[in-house]
């Protein structure tokens, strides 16, 4: 008979609850060591890795399963890297909504302050403001990789250094496993796909940097008005760096 945590575990996992599909994996090995509960408890650990899981401990996890007298373990290892692969695409794709987030809200916190004309008060809490305003996106957008930590930064260059981090140590682990397990082609074929993905990101922050220039902010509208020569510079240099 099968052992309900298991399903238990499975419907958790399949509602993005990994904490609790990973508390019902440990149950269920408690009781009996299987593929199945060892696969799934790294899968888990693998979907919080920008929370309080290592890497380490998802490979152990898929190791075990490995060992167990008839697995399979061609299937274990392909779950490892499309489970893994799939987790720092959207790990990436989650920290550029993030870097965008945050660039925009922090446009949006720049005008308000212009228009309202308290920029005393509102500039010292503007890390604040633009966190609470990004938040609530961040959160509607989460579905698949656990936020973690992410979900707690209010500047897009650390948003982008954290993922590009996570990135490098999901692929050095899985490289030097598939290395270990004499697949050079998809241990390059990895590497180079986590490559892009950092691109994409170090992209994504430097579009950043460039918004975040005075002449490319609400800004540049006030010096013309009262500083009319710094307003011209201003516009000037934002059309010849769109």
């Amino acid at each position: 008979m099968k052992d309900f945590n298991l399903d238990k575990a499975f419907m958790a996992v399949k509602a993005q609850r990994f904490e609790e599909g990973q508390n019902a994996y440990e149950a269920a090995l408690q009781i009996n060591p299987t593929v199945e509960a060892w696969t799934g408890l790294g899968i888990c650990k693998l979907f919080q890795l920008l929370g309080n899981q290592t890497m380490e401990e998802v490979i152990y996890c898929f190791e075990k399963a490995r060992r167990i007298e008839g697995a399979d373990q061609k299937s274990i290892e392909l779950q490892l890297i499309s489970y893994s692969g799939l987790v720092i695409e959207q790990a990436t794709s989650y920290s550029i909504t993030i870097i965008n987030e945050i660039i925009q809200a922090k446009k949006d916190l720049a005008a308000a302050v212009i228009v309202a004309g308290v920029a005393a008060g509102l500039a010292s809490n503007s890390e604040s403001l633009a966190g609470t305003i990004v938040s609530g996106s961040i959160s509607a957008a989460s579905a698949g990789v656990a936020i973690g930590k992410l979900g707690e930064i209010s500047d897009h260059k650390m948003a982008g250094q954290m993922v590009i981090n996570l990135i490098d140590t999901v692929n050095n682990n899985i490289t030097n496993y598939l290395q270990i397990t004499s697949k050079e082609q998809e241990s390059i074929a990895f590497g180079n796909r986590t490559t892009v993905l950092k691109q994409m990101i170090i992209q994504a922050s430097s579009k950043g940097l460039q918004a975040g220039k005075w002449y490319n902010t609400s800004w540049v509208w006030v010096w013309l008005i009262f500083v009319w020569p710094v307003g011209v510079i201003g516009l000037i240099l934002r059309a010849k760096n769109k």
